[in-house]
């Protein structure tokens, strides 16, 4: 019988690291494995044999694994990092070479592009050279760049003149890194639309060995039709996949309630002895505790205000972040809606129970008079504050979903930090990338009275209703 890991769990003393860096690679991978579930497989594998792959699988997977989504992480995770050692060493071999291959790429494209700036021949050229300094994404940027716009980019540094009052380099140097930047996020998109799927981020830790399993598995998960569809751009869903996007999110939403649910259930049962209750109840008994009085924790479930940019760019994700929220209503207290774009609407009676998702929707869309058009979220607060202002309460959260480009931008973040006061929290679900916010000034302007989160994927929406709301 093949050993789970060979050498890796065969000794005892084995068990504690291989472990910690297996929890650490289903971390990176999205799951949620704590320590004390770490701990908690270290004496789960007491109980069966280590020569036993399965075994051993299945009594990790009993202690790691939470739902079924998880499953597909946990066990190709496993089938990894626990692999005979000469299996492991080919795929580091291979891991290596494509390391060094990617290397020599980004370093032959960065030397390309600086004799491109050196070739043109201008005054600046040396300054610019030297003061360019290129990110990875950019330099990948450049050695995947069209000849063409090679070449347009080459022509237009060979007629830059040299300006006595502007410093030409430094202004060459940031129409080069704006170029690159534009075209690594376009080339991006390209290949996410032609393999029908979105990147799943997985960040990175540094180790080798460990790296080499997170990236080989988020390759694997993106080719998944529904992974590929929870790590996916909603905006990009086209409409032969709106069903089974729906389907996911119905899925997502009821597994969220059924966790929640059972953190109710178990507060309620719950009880811890209520020390002045008792102490009254016993005197008769000159101070003898023989009747105990018990104290338990109350529950107050979250009241949910969700304001939701329904603008031309925005309008593609509504329809999802809507039916996840309305996914939640077992476990939220009130949920109340509104659309904006150039003013704000109240839809919360379009949604009674009973009613179909997808005939609600449609018909939120047809009789609206903001969907698609400019945003102006300002406009929209001064309404709500108007005429809804009731509605804030100390125990309501308010969502807020939108990119953060808006008309009147400042007047909309003042808005903003006059409700902050007035309510538990507002959590603002930016669709933005967060590494385009600093492209923007307007992220910073809301950062200061909310919570911002990026929010453009379906796995980005349920990590933060999971995380980052106190449903108790």
């Amino acid at each position: 019988m093949t050993t789970a890991g060979e050498a890796e769990l065969r000794e005892p003393s084995a068990w504690p690291e291989n472990l910690a860096r297996f929890a650490h690679i289903l971390r990176h991978l999205g799951m949620r494995v704590s320590t004390a579930e770490t701990m908690d497989g270290l004496r789960a594998l007491q109980y069966v044999s280590l020569l036993d792959r399965e075994q051993v699988r299945l009594a990790l997977r009993a202690v790691m694994v939470k739902n079924r989504a998880e499953r597909p992480i946990f066990d190709r995770v496993f089938d990894l990092y626990f692999a005979a050692p000469e299996e492991k060493a080919g795929r580091r071999e291979q891991w290596r070479a494509e390391r060094e291959r990617r290397a020599r790429e980004l370093e032959e494209a960065e030397a390309d592009l600086l004799s491109s700036v050196e070739a043109s021949g201008q005054s600046w050229a040396e300054r610019s050279r030297e003061r360019l300094r290129l990110t990875e994404e950019q330099k990948q940027a450049w050695a995947r760049l069209p000849e063409e716009e090679k070449r347009r980019l080459r022509e237009l540094l060979a007629r830059a003149q040299a300006n006595p009052v502007n410093n030409p380099a430094d202004l060459i140097n940031r129409i080069i890194e704006g170029s690159l930047n534009f075209w690594h996020h376009h080339l991006m998109k390209q290949e996410q639309r032609r393999e029908g799927g979105g990147a799943r981020v997985a960040e990175l830790t540094g180790d080798a060995e460990v790296d080499e399993v997170i990236t080989q598995v988020a390759a694997q998960l993106d080719r998944d039709a529904d992974e590929s569809l929870l790590y996916r751009d909603m905006k990009e869903i086209g409409e032969g996949e709106l069903a089974r996007m729906s389907v996911l999110v119905r899925r997502l939403a009821r597994q969220l309630v059924s966790r929640i649910s059972r953190r109710y259930y178990r507060s309620h049962k719950r009880r811890v002895v209520d020390v002045r209750r008792t102490i009254r109840q016993n005197i008769n008994y000159g101070g003898a505790l023989f009747e105990l009085r018990y104290r338990s924790r109350r529950i107050t479930r979250p009241r949910l205000v969700l304001i939701c940019d329904v603008s031309a760019s925005m309008a593609p994700y509504a329809r999802f972040v809507l039916q996840f929220v309305y996914g939640l209503a077992a476990v939220v207290r009130d949920i109340e809606s509104f659309v904006f774009s150039e003013d704000l609407e109240r839809i919360t009676s379009y949604f009674g129970r009973g009613k179909g998702f997808a005939g609600t929707m449609a018909r939120v869309m047809a009789e609206s008079k903001q969907w698609g058009r400019a945003t102006n979220l300002y406009r929209a607060l001064v309404t709500f504050w108007a005429g809804y202002r009731h509605l804030l309460t100390r125990s309501t959260w308010v969502l807020v979903v939108s990119d953060t480009r808006t008309l009147a931008a400042e007047k909309a973040a003042a808005e903003l930090g006059r409700m902050r006061g007035l309510v538990r929290e507002i959590i603002w679900l930016n669709t933005l990338p967060k590494r385009e916010w600093r492209e923007h000034g307007t992220p910073v302007l809301f950062q200061k009275h909310c919570r911002m989160f990026e929010c453009y994927t379906l796995a980005h929406l349920e990590k933060v209703l999971r995380t980052h709301i106190a449903w108790t």
